[in-house]
């Protein structure tokens, strides 16, 4: 059966929206996904290639400039009509999707914490900046810490050891000396960063710190861009940063306010993979449905073969409930932002976990559905496969979100 859209009650602006999303994802976004897929990561990040062409078009249709004010080049839309574009930009290509928001962290960042000198310096050029020249990355993961930095706001999962990028305080500017890791979104065309540093001295992982700065600064150099096996239309790589000095301003939070912010974060950027991995759990069963109604098998369309159809309505339901799920959360933790009230990172790591898992089951069993086809990189269903199962491990794995989520409860 063919998936529906529960809310029947957007208004105008909305279903635009949703429309002018959906037409972009479907002229530009899913086949610069499937092209960006099969180059290698040097082609992938090089000039010429057509992930700047893709931000660039995004950023014309203001598609990363979603929630920020209009007196500053936003398009100041509602946490659902954001939430409708998202899932529809995802459903064109994940890893795209995830490159377009990502890029305007830093901008949102600065928003946030209402600074007006840090505004000025990174959220306006950005939000005002139309040629996507711009682009903005979160760096947080190290080599030898991923998923134990997300525990930070959580007592006894503090774990007892010093982040691998030092942030020394020097008179008016901080010093900065170590690493973030391949898995660095955005990070080898990034040109401003969002930064989790850890403030010398201290002995645990929540001694941490929040910083803003561009790419640009001496000291600051790249690895090669990861060679992955999913999600490889959005690029990410090493960052290494060897005596990097940022002016104090740029440290936008110490530690006293560094467990309570990442609580926040974290729980709009769980909600937002929530979003996108909805959007590829779409992508995958329409994959399926469209095929199951065209391929004949033992004289009829495998639609009419009853085993189809049992598959088809377990993707149809899993589908239906990531969509209520992921949409539901966002909402609420951006509308409860702007209202400013606690947001629930619970309810966030539970549709991340949930609508990754289920994207996961859904694109198997695409692939299943087509057969031998299924196996070829011919039909898309075979990206969408390994798209999903990296998300289960990407932005912190689900079993560890899941025991995260727990604790909160």
């Amino acid at each position: 059966m063919e998936h529906i859209d529960y809310d029947i009650d957007l208004s105008t602006e909305e279903l635009e929206l949703k429309t002018a999303a959906h037409k972009f994802a479907e002229e530009v976004l899913r086949p610069a996904g499937k092209k960006i897929d099969r180059m290698t990561p040097d082609e992938a990040t090089a000039p010429d290639s057509p992930l700047f062409d893709v931000l660039k078009q995004a950023t014309e249709l203001g598609f990363n400039r979603m929630g920020a004010p209009e007196e500053m080049g936003g398009t100041a839309v509602t946490p659902r009509a954001a939430t409708l574009v998202n899932e529809e930009l995802a459903w064109g290509s994940m890893g795209l999707a995830g490159a377009i928001g990502l890029s305007s962290t830093p901008a949102n960042i600065a928003m946030a914490l209402g600074n007006e000198e840090i505004v000025e310096e990174f959220a306006r050029p950005f939000f005002e900046n139309t040629g996507g020249s711009i682009i903005g990355c979160w760096a947080v993961t190290e080599p030898g810490h991923g998923s134990d930095t997300l525990g930070v706001m959580q007592p006894e999962m503090v774990v007892e050891t010093k982040g691998q990028l030092i942030a020394r305080k020097d008179g008016d500017e901080y010093i900065l000396n170590g690493q973030k890791s391949a898995w660095v979104s955005n990070g080898p065309i990034a040109t401003h960063a969002m930064l989790n540093v850890h403030l010398d001295p201290g002995s645990k992982l929540d001694h941490g710190g929040i910083c803003l700065m561009p790419l640009s600064l001496p000291g600051v150099s790249r690895g090669k861009p990861l060679d992955k096996h999913g999600v490889r239309a959005m690029t990410q790589g090493e960052i290494f940063f060897d005596d990097v000095r940022i002016p104090k301003r740029y440290m936008l939070l110490d530690q006293t306010a560094f467990a309570p912010y990442m609580n926040i974060h974290l729980s709009m950027f769980n909600a937002g993979v929530g979003t996108l991995v909805t959007g590829l759990a779409r992508a995958a069963y329409e994959e399926a449905y469209n095929y199951a109604k065209n391929r004949i098998q033992g004289g009829k369309p495998i639609i009419e073969h009853q085993s189809v159809r049992a598959r088809l309505f377990r993707m149809f339901t899993l589908l239906q409930t990531c969509r209520t799920l992921s949409r539901g959360v966002s909402i609420y933790n951006g509308t409860a932002m702007k209202r400013g009230v606690p947001v629930r990172l619970e309810h966030s790591i539970a549709s991340k976990v949930y609508c990754t898992n289920s994207a996961l089951e859904i694109a198997t069993l695409s692939v299943q559905l087509h057969g031998g086809n299924g196996m070829t990189k011919e039909y898309p269903c075979e990206m969408f496969l390994r798209d999903a199962t990296a998300m289960t491990v990407a932005d912190g794995e689900n079993a560890y979100l899941t025991q995260l989520a727990a604790s909160l409860l």
